[in-house]
C-alpha cells in the first residue's frame, strides 16, 4: 500500500488518514459510517475510490481536508493532479489504482447478489448554490460557479442555461467530493460576459431530488447608483439639520442665560 501513496504525502504530520470504499449495493443496507483509523486531528488525509454499476462507474482519488489532490482516470489510465504545481511535489503512479478499481468491482458483484440486487435509496439532502467568481461587473468575463451537495449515490446531471437555453462552450466540471459521510458534492463551472437582462441557471438532475430538473437561478444584479446618490443626499440632509438643530440649540442656551443675567441685575 505505501508503494503506492506518494511519498510526500507520507510525511504530512498529524494527520488522521482514514480509508473509504463504497458500494452502492450495499450502501442501504449497512448504512456504516466509515471507521477513523485515528484520533480526529486538525487536518485529514483521506483517500476515495468506489465502484457502482451506474455511471460513472468509478472514481479514485486522494484529498486533503475539502480539496482534491489528484484523481486517477480509469479510462486512460493517468493520473490527473488538481493543480500542476502538486504533480512536482510528489508522483503516484495509476497502475496501483486500477489494481484496486477491479478488486471493487469484483467485491461489487459478490455484494450484488447477496443484496439480491436491490438497488441504495438515491438521497438529495443538500442544496444548490450559484454565485459569481469575483464581483459583478456587466460586460467584463466572469466565472459562475454551480455547486450541489450532499447527495447519495455519485450519479447527477448537471448544466447550464441562460436565458432558458443550454450553453456548452466556456462549460468545465469536476468530479465527486466525497466526506466522512459518504455523501457527495460536484461543481459545474461557466466562463461567461454577464450582460444585463440576462437569466442564468444551473440545471440539476438526481433521483433523490423531489423536482427534476430543479433550476437554480442566477441573475446579474445592476449596481444601483441611483438609489446610492438618493441615500447620500438624504444622509447629507440629515447631517445639515442636525447641525442646524445644535447651533440653533447652542443660540437659545445663550439667549437664555443673558436673559437671567439682565432680569437679576435689575
Amino acid at each position: 500500500m505505501s508503494e503506492r501513496i506518494p511519498r510526500t504525502l507520507l510525511l504530512f504530520s498529524s494527520l488522521c488518514i482514514f480509508y473509504v470504499t463504497v458500494t452502492q449495493a450495499v450502501k442501504e443496507k449497512t448504512q456504516q459510517q466509515p471507521k477513523f483509523l485515528c484520533f480526529a486531528v486538525g487536518h485529514i488525509l483521506s483517500q476515495l475510490d468506489f465502484v457502482q454499476t451506474l455511471e460513472p462507474n468509478a472514481e479514485y482519488k486522494f484529498q486533503f481536508d475539502d480539496d482534491e489532490i489528484f484523481n486517477v482516470d480509469i479510462e486512460h489510465k493517468e493520473t490527473r493532479w488538481r493543480l500542476p504545481q502538486f504533480g512536482q511535489l510528489a508522483s503516484f503512479v495509476a497502475a496501483g489504482a486500477l489494481q484496486d478499481i477491479n478488486i471493487l468491482k469484483v467485491n461489487l458483484g459478490k455484494f450484488e447478489k447477496m443484496s439480491n440486487y436491490t438497488k441504495a435509496k438515491s438521497v438529495f439532502q443538500g442544496d444548490i448554490h450559484v454565485f459569481a467568481e469575483k464581483p459583478l461587473v456587466l460586460g467584463e468575463p466572469n466565472s459562475l460557479i454551480c455547486l450541489a451537495n450532499h447527495f447519495f449515490p455519485p450519479v447527477i446531471k448537471m448544466r447550464w442555461l441562460r436565458n432558458n437555453q443550454p450553453v456548452t462552450d466556456g462549460v468545465s466540471e469536476t468530479d465527486y467530493y466525497t466526506n466522512e459521510d459518504i455523501f457527495f458534492s460536484k461543481f459545474l463551472y461557466l466562463v461567461t460576459i454577464p450582460s444585463e437582462g440576462d437569466v442564468y441557471a444551473c440545471s440539476v438532475e438526481h433521483d433523490g431530488l423531489s423536482i427534476n430538473p430543479t433550476n437554480k437561478l442566477w441573475i446579474p444584479e445592476v449596481p444601483n447608483l441611483v438609489s446610492e446618490t438618493s441615500e447620500n443626499i438624504v444622509c447629507g440632509l440629515g447631517l445639515a439639520y442636525g447641525i442646524a438643530g445644535i447651533v440653533v440649540g447652542i443660540a437659545l442656551i445663550f439667549k437664555g442665560k443673558k436673559n437671567t443675567n439682565q432680569t437679576r441685575n435689575r
